[in-house]
């Protein structure tokens, strides 16, 4: 699994679509492994729903310089915060606002995913981006979206869904 860090973007993005009345967020960033660049993620956070919800898009593999996306693998998870903790659920990777992305190499549907040799290592960047982004962590545990670190802004595209 390795030794992660974590370097968040600049911003929280706020998001709209005409027609949507649904607030969302979405906030992105890189995980470290060992000291390479190994993942990137966006997460919308839904912030109008009674339960916090999110989706996380991510890409695991290498990132470093002078790769290229088939050394990744991507996929879109569903993140919801219980009574009794945290869930999550691999969803289609067309439910992302990114998709199709390229850059972030093949997608993985929920049946490929959870037979992928890297499925560990998707789960435990899963579990470290979601303790350890101070947005993402705060909106999980009820409470408003700490944006430590981070500028708000209103994003430069619209949503692909509500």
């Amino acid at each position: 699994m390795g030794n992660y860090t974590l370097e968040t973007g600049k911003y929280i993005y706020r998001l709209t679509r005409e027609g949507c009345s649904t607030e969302k967020s979405c906030v992105w960033g890189f995980v470290s492994r060992d000291g390479d660049a190994h993942a990137v993620y966006y997460a919308v956070l839904n912030l109008g729903e009674k339960c916090p919800r999110l989706g996380l898009t991510l890409s695991v593999g290498s990132w470093r310089d002078g790769t290229e996306p088939n050394q990744r693998v991507w996929l879109h998870v569903n993140v919801c915060a219980r009574e009794r903790g945290i869930e999550t659920g691999v969803h289609d990777p067309k439910e992302s606002n990114l998709y199709p992305w390229e850059k972030g190499g093949k997608p993985l549907r929920r049946e490929e995913a959870l037979a992928s040799s890297a499925i560990e290592e998707i789960w435990s960047a899963v579990d470290f981006i979601v303790a350890t982004d101070v947005a993402i962590s705060s909106y999980l545990s009820g409470k408003v979206v700490d944006s430590e670190g981070r500028a708000r802004r209103n994003a430069d595209q619209t949503l692909h869904t509500c």
